[in-house]
């Protein structure tokens, strides 16, 4: 499978749609170091094990290079950057 390399600094703000999604629930947001094992437990269990591995190098970063989506307490999705090597953004699901 071939990297998709996107340029993220030539990205449009996202304010708009993550206030839009925060109005029906949804909270999009970096976990917290004493939810790792809850974020990182979840990767595993929806995609598999070396996407926990590269999601547990996220939390070793400051801050945090993770962000999970949440609705009622619930994981939704998570993305990261920075966990495979720096510069790249992935794992995401």
């Amino acid at each position: 499978m071939p990297d998709m390399l996107v340029k993220l600094y030539d990205l449009p703000e996202q304010h708009t749609l993550i206030n839009r999604l925060q109005e029906q629930g949804i909270v999009i947001r970096r976990p917290i170091g004493p939810e790792k094992h809850i974020v990182t437990e979840w990767v595993r269990r929806k995609f598999r094990e070396h996407w926990k591995s590269e999601c547990e190098v996220s939390f070793s970063r400051v801050p945090i290079s993770c962000f999970i989506a949440v609705e009622n307490g619930k994981i939704l999705g998570f993305a990261c950057y920075d966990a495979t090597v720096r510069g790249f953004f992935g794992p995401t699901g």
